[in-house]
């Protein structure tokens, strides 16, 4: 049975858990009530990692309990779980484990308890700016939205940023582009809309945006922003900056209280809210730790996903100075590795082949902590965006299936790998044959062979093709019968992801140098159309 790494957040039952380190999840108890759609039977007796298998890991074994997303277990309740064993709860790791399971998955999961770089806060608001039309339009209706974030430091932070590549780019990408540089205090993001294409009123709503947050939180650096949401509609930056004064206010308030220690539900909240309020179509929150706890990374994206940049916002923090390296060379150092990485991450991803106007990754470092090497500040770093990368494609609008493609020691250049796999994963011939479980492999191979120039000479029906690891294609002959591509069929009919590699049979290798890159996708369904035939009506 294949095994599958996930990484699981969870909120500690109580305070025993250490937050520095990660746990192995070897049990749960679901209290979701659900199992995810039309998945069938789930052989779960042997869903994780056997007892040894688990010690291997060298992390502390782990019970957890799955809610439902929003519930939040009273002290009685807590009391109870814990006597039975169970130390903590996630909202997140049913439907993960359970799609896995369904496809015949073993899971290595590792449980993490989010916990911000030192240094930085964050906190969320309903601002009345983004309303959906199924709920009433009741003003307690609208608290219940949140729409507002703010990522805080208590001290100015270096940052680097890769924003979007489209010729029409919001007030908010072209005024941090301003800031890159200078040290900032402090990031703001609204969703609901994208303060685009509105001339110059948006231009100065932005800038009242980082104004008002200089002023009501007495910062004496800049202030990033960000927005997300409808194109070419006005931001009523009332809604905003009486949402701002509401944030501070809050602050002020627990300040003067002596409230600023949280407790790890609380610091749970204050993320998850966070991920909340930044989101449009999405339908899950996208936020993620690394291993070795250098980093936080959040993320929005569900539509209007495509490599060259990827169409989303994207924020990760840290607070690690980086060893032999002064504050000019590490922001140079952040700055490059951010770009070189988001080529080999972000920009190899797809869910519809449309990109944004508001597209940005942003990464954020105020050096309050430790100081760690470049390679391993580089290691959290892949390690959060391939997250994310992941995060993002399995909540793609309308889809149902992830399309995993690997191009493997090929003898064609990084770069034109990268847009043959480009053209494979942006194919809408091979999203719908993969939205339909069709192994139209010909599909496949014609897109990875649509521009010969790529190629480099290289002759494209040499390749080998597997899909959900069927050889069904070696030197340019067909190798399954009628009944072996149903098998086949019946196969992606009942995986979620579909794993297809093309790779160089050995005996074709030669002297040439090989690369190899890896890319994610969707398929492409009939809710994709019907989510965006009806965006803003």
């Amino acid at each position: 049975m294949k095994v599958k790494e996930i990484s699981i957040s969870i909120v500690p039952l109580d305070e025993t858990l250490n937050k520095e380190q990660d746990y192995q999840i070897v049990d749960h108890f679901n209290l979701t009530g659900s199992s995810p759609k039309g998945i069938g039977f789930i052989p779960i007796t042997e869903l994780y990692l056997n007892k040894e298998e688990a010690k291997a890991t060298d992390r502390e074994e782990l019970m957890v309990v799955a809610l439902r997303e929003g519930e939040v277990p009273n002290e009685e309740e807590k009391a109870v779980l814990l006597k039975q064993g169970f130390k903590a709860y996630s909202y997140e790791l049913i439907p993960q484990a359970l799609e896995l399971a369904a496809e015949g998955y073993r899971l290595n999961a590792r449980a993490y308890i989010p916990e911000p770089p030192s240094g930085f806060s964050l906190e969320s608001d309903a601002s009345g700016v983004k309303t959906y039309s199924n709920l009433p339009e009741t003003e307690e209706d609208k608290k219940k939205i949140l729409d507002l974030g703010i990522i805080r430091s208590s001290t100015p932070c270096m940052w680097a940023g890769v924003f979007t590549k489209n010729g029409v780019k919001a007030s908010c990408v072209t005024n941090n582009q301003k800031l890159i540089g200078k040290k900032v205090s402090a990031l703001i993001v609204n969703s609901g809309n994208a303060n685009c294409a509105t001339g110059k009123e948006g231009h100065e709503h932005d800038l009242l945006m980082r104004s008002e947050m200089k002023t009501k939180f007495n910062l004496g650096n800049e202030v990033l922003t960000a927005s997300t949401g409808v194109i070419g509609r006005k931001l009523p930056i009332e809604k905003i900056t009486n949402s701002i004064s509401n944030i501070a206010s809050i602050n002020d308030s627990r300040a003067n209280n002596n409230e600023s220690k949280k407790s790890s539900e609380e610091v749970f909240e204050s993320v998850n809210n966070f991920s909340k309020a930044i989101l449009t179509t999405d339908l899950v929150t996208k936020f993620t730790q690394d291993e070795n706890k250098n980093m936080l990374g959040i993320a929005k994206g569900s539509g209007m996903i495509a490599p060259n940049m990827a169409t989303m916002l994207a924020f990760i923090i840290t607070d690690k100075k980086i060893k032999g390296l002064n504050e000019a060379e590490t922001e140079r150092f952040m700055q490059s590795e951010l770009k070189r990485i988001t080529n080999e991450t972000f920009n190899n991803i797809s869910v519809d082949g449309d990109t944004s106007t508001n597209d940005m990754l942003l990464l954020l470092n105020n050096q309050l902590g430790e100081t760690i090497s470049k390679e391993e500040f580089s290691e959290s770093l892949v390690e959060v965006c391939e997250s994310l990368c992941y995060k993002i494609i399995a909540d793609g609008e309308g889809f149902s299936k992830i399309i995993d493609l690997k191009l493997k020691q090929l003898p064609i250049s990084a770069n034109n790998l990268q847009r043959i796999g480009k053209n494979i994963i942006n194919s809408m011939l091979v999203k719908t044959a993969i939205f339909g479980s069709d192994p139209n492999w010909g599909r496949i191979i014609a897109a990875f062979a649509r521009d010969e120039e790529l190629l480099e000479g290289f002759e494209a029906e040499s390749a080998e093709l597997k899909i959900l690891d069927m050889k069904i294609f070696s030197q340019g002959e067909d190798l399954l019968s009628e009944s072996e591509l149903s098998e086949l069929s019946q196969k992606m009919k009942k995986s979620k992801h579909i794993e297809i590699e093309i790779s160089l049979p050995e005996r074709n290798s030669g002297d040439a140098e090989l690369c190899s890159a890896s890319f994610l996708g969707n398929d492409l369904s009939y809710d994709y159309v019907k989510i965006n035939a009806e965006y803003t009506t």
